[in-house]
């Protein structure tokens, strides 16, 4: 009985030492990856990266050329790869999933938070990126709402609360975003505004056609110190952001080896500190960020 159970164990042993070298080439002679995406990356040399149109300090364009934290991140990979980065620029940032569905890229590194619906459709990476949901104020058009003066989420809401007008509050938002989606369950009753971009909804809110808007902290903090001549004291961001966000990279399912091998990139990103050291190209001095750690069960993820 016991010679019959080790040579059980033996053989198991060995046939997971076969599958392990096969795995990783010694066997074969070179790498066989159970990923398509991998495969066909490899073999053309080249890694297409569909990137956000317009989401600074992330992506932008800037003298025609498409720069910012996430083409920084998406060359860095490429070179790890060996391979060359191609950059993929949408119309629009909701046709970013359908392109990779469709094969026309090859990963998403766009901002894009992970939510629950979109990993229905396509694998996430680790988060990369860790910011959170947050308020512009105009300070000028919220007074009739008295909520002006209010220094966080929780005392705005208590506010229009308790004075009966959160269905008088205009909440500007970016069509197709995540905080489209999340203003509802924060903001329950109040009036949404969509824009078709990130600046429209803000420069809306600046107006006063929007009483806030909820966006992406950075961006926000971004936006509010490149028009601080126009803004003057006239809007602010609340802190902190009321609501956690995490950026996933983003890969057609049926991947593993390519996702296992991501999962290792973005743990050598945080572990190197490479993502801050991009950031600090982008953002304007003393443009003030906070960094914290969320808790990933969270029920809710926001942002773009």
């Amino acid at each position: 009985m016991k010679h019959t159970r080790r040579r059980g164990i033996q053989l198991v042993v060995t046939t997971l030492f076969f599958i392990m070298m096969s795995t990783t080439g010694l066997i074969a002679g070179e790498a066989d990856y159970s990923s398509p995406t991998l495969t066909q990356i490899l073999a053309n040399k080249v890694l297409r990266v569909g990137v956000n149109p317009l989401f600074k300090p992330f992506s932008f364009a800037n003298n025609g050329k498409q720069e910012g934290v996430d083409i920084d991140i998406a060359k860095l990979l490429a070179k790890k790869l060996g391979v060359e980065a191609k950059i993929v620029v949408p119309k629009s940032f909701s046709d970013l999933i359908p392109m990779l569905q469709a094969n026309d890229i090859d990963m998403i590194i766009a901002g894009m938070s992970i939510t629950f619906n979109r990993s229905k459709v396509i694998d996430f990476t680790d988060p990369y990126f860790e910011t959170g949901l947050s308020i512009l104020l105009n300070k000028v058009s919220s007074v009739g709402l008295g909520i002006s003066a209010a220094p966080d989420y929780a005392s705005l809401k208590n506010e229009l609360l308790s004075n009966g007008k959160m269905g008088q509050l205009n909440i500007a938002v970016t069509k197709g975003k995540a905080p489209e989606r999340a203003v509802p369950v924060f903001f329950p009753g109040a009036n949404i505004k969509a824009y078709a971009s990130n600046e429209e909804a803000a420069a809306a809110t600046l107006k006063g056609e929007a009483d806030i808007m909820v966006h992406d902290e950075i961006f926000l903090k971004v936006w509010l110190k490149e028009n601080a001549k126009t803004a003057k004291y006239r809007a602010v961001v609340l802190d902190p952001p009321f609501k956690p966000d995490y950026y996933g990279i983003g890969i057609r399912k049926g991947n593993q080896d390519l996702l296992n091998m991501l999962n290792v990139f973005v743990r050598d990103l945080h572990s190197n500190g490479q993502v801050e050291q991009f950031l600090g190209h982008y953002l304007p001095i003393s443009t003030k960020v906070v960094t914290r750690s969320y808790n990933l069960n969270d029920d809710y993820y926001g942002g773009d």
